[in-house]
């Protein structure tokens, strides 16, 4: 190691703080050297008792090029004192000190072996990037650590961090800051908008910004975009000519591996390259020559909803750590250039660091996990950022539906052999049941292409969202049969990876061998997805609903489309409707077969608004889906009361049959309980009856389905159940029904009308009924209401003030009564005067 770089300043440090603490956290920018160094650097030390250093990237190809890189420094081979271990591929041998790991390798390896025997460091390199594994790595460490491995080293390295957390959470390790080794570089704005100021797609804006690259600068140029989509379209672009000499590469994870070695191999003198990056390059990753970096200030991130089970992939702005990350990339090897796709107003409004996956990515695998470590809460374990609860609880739901944990929470067997298996849970459980089945080589096949990205390219806008036809198409290669491509194109890189992997499954599962049965796809699918099992909503249009409640599209019509019940496998993750991309086929007659400890029979009731009856139909359901219904007649009782009485408070309480006397009787109950005088008088209004109709109505309505059967409830009974015999006697006494009036006539007093309860009560009765009286009526304190008639029963005169009527108003009304009744009598002075109910004067 001739090249001094600047971590050395700090390896006595980093030495001593292990040596010391067995904890450390290191922050060192890029270039500083921090990935190779430091392992290579601690390899003599006294305290790893010639155990292993395990060297955690949260990427493939990283722990592959770091493992190449530090094996060259020790003019090695890879595979002697530095290894790597990534899926599918291992290079190590009895001579391996340092073992560079991809974080799901490392909780394989942790979970196998909790107290690390072989292991005396562990090293978590490019921690700011928040990968959900090297979180619950790290988690695990610790608890290692303070259990069972006092003597165990934990070393934390990133470029951007919160320090200060990491070392509170590591019980204040100490913290070592070093320098970066980089070059000025020069920062360009240039946001992404036409001639007339409006954004552009980002593959035009970053085909524009590469042209005007190549004209103003020097050496290679590298370019981050969000996915793999933007790369190809870019791709396409840029096969109009360019400068002579430029060659265009681009890098992606599920790149092959021959393909990503080309991205590092040097080229020919006189040539310039431009590499077309997903994140990957952002850190780990050094791509020599390059001095100018395009940055499309956008990254694609796995988003998780707790409340449609979904994930979809986003596409975000990058936090402020990202960009710093990407820019410093032009400076590695000389002063560079790196133009950003958007504004300096823009850059300020950037987030501080890229929000951690474990608050963002569906969380079944860790619950699994957490589990098989034998912890039922995972606020046990040590987190920087701990799982949300409501995310949490889902993934331990879904985790009991696959039978992985029992209805207490705790592992089951079934579900101890899925967590060994390092595979998603649905697709573990999917494998073990199809071992049970004697599909095992299929349900292999099914999970290695569900662990990879679709090997099918489609043109324009054609695509068969049909699984049934990949897994023929892998059956063909495996086969060496010559496919067609006539509507799509097939990465053959992928099928490679996806047959690999097929065959380490089958190893892994101890599956035993024998043909491929393709029919059986949608049974083996039914167990990994039962929540995706979805049904047709109708004949009209590709729409289904889960059995989870959600709905999902295709956006064309296709072979599966045309079926009535589908398994949908891939979605958009949209929280009403999500759009279909992977799917198979299923039937009902699968389901019944496969899923039938899911099915649920209930029995549905509703209000019939035609018939204004209770009506009942019997379900079959799966989840949210309606298997089958029908209707039926011998239904719950208690259920349809229920339904009725919630009927009957949509409608209100007049719905009920109330005769005039049980009528009258609540109107003068509510009344005097307004009136103030008797506190202690039931409150049977009509609220209080609706808010309280279980407790008063439903005793009386046993049998009674419908509106047109309240007739025959006993609605009396069930009123004066709540007026006990005093407050009845209270109600007649003084709220009474009649009231004698100064002729002797016992007239009908009114206390409500259409409009509702009156505040004072009404009494209609003939003026010369009421000759001779002086002072207005009262019932419970308050004066009556006095409608004055005519001989002939017409309205003469309202009033609450007899005394004032006679005064002033009798004589106008006199003189045009005499007009119309002059047999009647007519006195001058009315409060003098003898009353009369008779029609006629007295003959005297």
């Amino acid at each position: 190691m001739t090249t001094t770089l600047p971590i050395e300043e700090q390896l006595p440090g980093i030495r001593k703080a292990l040596e010391t603490e067995r904890c450390a956290v290191v922050q060192a920018p890029p270039g500083a050297g921090k990935t190779t160094r430091v392992p290579l650097a601690l390899l003599s030390e006294p305290w790893l008792k010639n155990k292993k250093i395990i060297l955690l990237e949260p990427r493939r190809l990283a722990a592959v090029t770091c493992a190449a890189h530090m094996a060259s420094l020790l003019c090695e081979k890879v595979g002697e004192t530095v290894g790597y271990r990534i899926r599918l591929d291992h290079k190590t041998g009895p001579r391996t000190r340092i073992e560079v790991v991809t974080e799901g390798i490392f909780t394989r390896k942790i979970q196998a072996d909790p107290s690390l025997e072989d292991t005396a460091l562990v090293i978590f390199d490019e921690f700011h990037e928040r990968n959900i594994h090297s979180d619950l790595g790290l988690a695990l460490c610790l608890e290692s650590f303070e259990a069972l491995r006092n003597d165990l080293c934990i070393l934390v390295m990133s470029a951007t961090l919160d320090i200060k957390g990491i070392s509170d959470l590591m019980n204040q390790a100490p913290i070592i800051v070093s320098k970066g080794k980089s070059f000025p570089v020069n920062t360009l704005y240039c946001p992404p908008l036409d001639k007339l100021k409006r954004p552009v797609p980002v593959e035009t804006a970053c085909e524009a910004v590469i042209r005007q690259a190549i004209r103003e600068t020097r050496g290679d140029i590298l370019v981050f975009l969000p996915g793999v989509g933007e790369i190809r379209t870019l791709l396409s672009r840029l096969t109009e000519p360019l400068d002579p000499g430029i060659v265009v590469l681009p890098l992606y994870g599920n790149l092959s591996r021959k393909d990503q070695e080309r991205i590092f191999h040097p080229i020919n003198p006189g040539e310039r390259k431009i590499v077309l990056s997903t994140a990957i390059a952002e850190t780990s990753v050094t791509i020599d020559g390059i001095t100018v970096v395009i940055d499309s200030g956008l990254m694609r991130v796995p988003r998780f909803s707790a409340g449609t089970g979904m994930t979809r992939l986003e596409t975000l702005p990058v936090s402020k750590a990202s960009a710093d990350q990407r820019r410093g990339r032009a400076g590695r090897t000389g002063p560079g250039t790196c133009y950003r796709l958007w504004s300096e107003y823009d850059h300020k409004l950037l987030k501080p660091f890229t929000r951690p996956e474990i608050l963002s990515v569906d969380l079944t695998a860790l619950a699994l996990e957490i589990s098989a470590w034998g912890v039922a809460d995972p606020g046990r374990l040590k987190w920087l950022d701990p799982p949300e609860p409501v995310a949490y609880e889902q993934a331990g739901n879904l985790l009991k539906t696959l039978s992985a944990l029992d209805e207490r929470g705790q592992l089951t067997p079934h579900g101890k052999k899925m967590a060994s298996s390092g595979l998603h849970p649905r697709l573990s459980h999917m494998i073990l049941k199809g071992k049970e089945k004697g599909e095992g080589p299929l349900a292999c096949r099914i999970a290695a292409f569900l662990n990879e990205r679709d090997f099918l390219n489609f043109d324009r806008n054609e695509t068969d969202p049909d699984i049934r036809l990949r897994l023929l198409l892998l059956d063909d290669e495996k086969k060496k049969k010559k496919i067609q491509e006539k509507e799509f194109r097939i990465n053959r890189g992928v099928i490679k990876r996806i047959l690999e992997s097929e065959k380490k499954l089958i190893k892994d599962f101890n599956i035993p061998p024998g043909p491929l049965n393709l029919e059986a796809a949608g049974a083996l699918l039914a167990h990994a997805y039962p929540d995706r099992i979805a049904k047709k909503r109708n004949e009209k249009d590709p729409r289904f609903l889960t059995a989870t409640g959600k709905g999902v599209f295709f956006t064309n019509t296709n072979s599966v489309s045309l079926h009535d019940y589908i398994i949908a496998l891939h979605l958009d993750g949209k929280p009403c409707d999500a759009g279909i991309f992977l799917a198979i086929p299923f039937s009902r007659e699968a389901l019944e077969k496969e899923c039938k400890d899911g099915f649920k029979k209930e029995q549905t009731l509703f209000f019939d608004k035609k018939t204004g009856s209770v009506k009942a139909n019997e379900c079959i359901r799966f989840g949210a889906i309606v298997v089958e219904e029908r209707p039926v007649t011998d239904m719950d009782q208690d259920q349809a009361c229920h339904v009725l009485m919630k009927e009957i408070k949509n409608k209100g309480i007049s719905v009920l049959p109330w005769d005039k006397k049980i009528k009258s009787l609540k109107d003068r109950a509510v009344f005097l309980k307004r009136s103030g005088i008797f506190p202690d008088l039931p409150d049977v209004s009509d609220q209080t009856l609706l808010e309280n109709i279980e407790a008063w109505l439903k005793p009386f309505l046993a049998g009674i389905l419908s509106f047109k059967e309240l007739e025959r409830m006993d609605l009396k009974a069930a009123f004066l159940s709540l007026l006990s015999w005093e407050a009845q006697k209270k109600i007649e006494t003084h709220a009474p029904t009649h009231m004698l009036v100064p002729s002797g006539s016992s007239l009908p007093l009114t206390y409500s009308s259409e409009r509702g309860l009156l505040d004072n009560p009404e009494l209609h009765v003939r003026l010369q009924e009421m000759f001779g009286c002086s002072k207005t009526p009262q019932i419970a304190g308050r004066a009556i209401t006095l409608h004055l008639l005519s001989p002939a029963g017409r309205p003469v005169q309202i009033t609450r003030d007899i005394e004032s009527f006679w005064k002033n108003a009798y004589s106008e009304v006199k003189k045009d009564l005499m007009g119309r009744y002059p047999k009647h009598f007519w006195p001058e002075n009315p409060m003098d005067a003898l009353p009369t109910n008779r029609v006629k004067k007295k003959n005297i």
